[in-house]
């Protein structure tokens, strides 16, 4: 069973707004799609739809799913669509069913529980060309940069619609102009350093990517922390990933840009010193800071296993996570 949210933080509850950072109930952390952006080749004077379509790759999409005060299994369902004003799927528009199903409760199974679909270009190209269409038509001016579609997810209880969390990824498919335009891949870490506030450095588990979370830990895997300490999250960039790509301008010609990267970070138990870090760089031309702190919840009576998440995005629609455990022990 799970262990119930502390006293104080319901407490807390009843007389200012929760922290965002913080993860109470079920909540959609992130959406990963393994290619997030493709280029094909488009003759813009007799544009081939047949051409187009078989450009494109098959990409799967998959969902991090968090619902720590429930002891549940979830139902799931996906839908490749167009969004209408209220940033949800027009089924007034083409769209397809990707798939659904059912998983396990995120954090009590042995195993992770990742909802997954894979968008298969051929098996419903008419459909996929249909919506690529509607997209152009309704902002042609933003179609030589890119059209976007987009994946939406619903989670929730599976006898209790009620209970329904909604969420979306976008995806893009772009012309490739200029010729030596490249499409944007996801974004990555070699790792995610840690450090208390004293000094010590401590090991993160899941940081070979796999295996961060409490459940699939032994007794002695989670790495301890006392209650209140500080300890700073930190990830480590590999050379070279942030993307240099070039985009077509109103005017005919190019501009090259740098990507930027943020990252989010959120927690079962404790606070976060910023919600949001990464990005681009000050007007001295430094880096913003990459790494946030993490302060261990102070009233813990026994030992308490905390998640922790970082979510690295870059801003053509790439993601990646990393999740990890720490125990609070007195």
């Amino acid at each position: 069973m799970k262990r119930l949210l502390p006293a104080a933080a319901l407490l807390a509850g009843c007389t200012s707004f929760e922290d965002p950072t913080i993860v109470l109930d079920l909540r959609v952390l992130a959406i990963t799609a393994d290619i997030p952006d493709q280029l094909v080749d488009v003759d813009l004077e007799m544009p081939m739809p047949a051409e187009i379509l078989q450009q494109l790759q098959p990409t799967n999409v998959c969902a991090l799913v968090s619902d720590p005060a429930q002891d549940r299994a979830l139902r799931w369902s996906m839908t490749l669509c167009l969004l209408d004003e209220e940033g949800r799927c027009d089924r007034a528009q083409p769209f397809v069913e990707l798939g659904a199903g059912v998983i396990a409760d995120p954090e009590t199974s042995a195993v992770a529980q990742r909802p997954c679909s894979m968008i298969e270009p051929t098996a419903y190209g008419a459909t996929i060309l249909a919506m690529l269409r509607a997209a152009v038509e309704a902002n042609p001016v933003q179609a030589l940069g890119g059209i976007d579609y987009t994946v939406g997810f619903t989670v929730g209880a599976i006898d209790d619609r009620s209970t329904d969390v909604y969420a979306t990824k976008h995806l893009r498919v772009s012309p490739r102009i200029p010729a030596d335009r490249r499409a944007n891949v996801n974004p990555r870490f070699d790792f995610v350093d840690a450090a208390l506030l004293s000094g010590s450095s401590v090991v993160l588990p899941g940081n070979g990517g796999t295996g961060g979370r409490c459940a699939e830990l032994g007794p002695f895997e989670v790495p301890e922390v006392r209650p209140g300490a500080r300890m700073t999250l930190f990830p480590i960039e590999p050379v070279g990933m942030r993307e240099d790509y070039v985009v077509p301008t109103l005017d005919g010609k190019t501009a090259m840009l740098t990507e930027t990267v943020t990252y989010q970070w959120f927690a079962t138990y404790g606070a976060w010193s910023d919600e949001f870090t990464g990005g681009g760089h000050d007007v001295l031309g430094n880096q913003s800071l990459l790494g946030s702190d993490w302060l261990a919840p102070s009233d813990v009576a026994g030992p308490l296993d905390v998640s922790l998440w970082m979510i690295q995005r870059d801003e053509r629609y790439g993601a990646r996570f990393f999740e990890t455990c720490v125990r609070v022990r007195r």
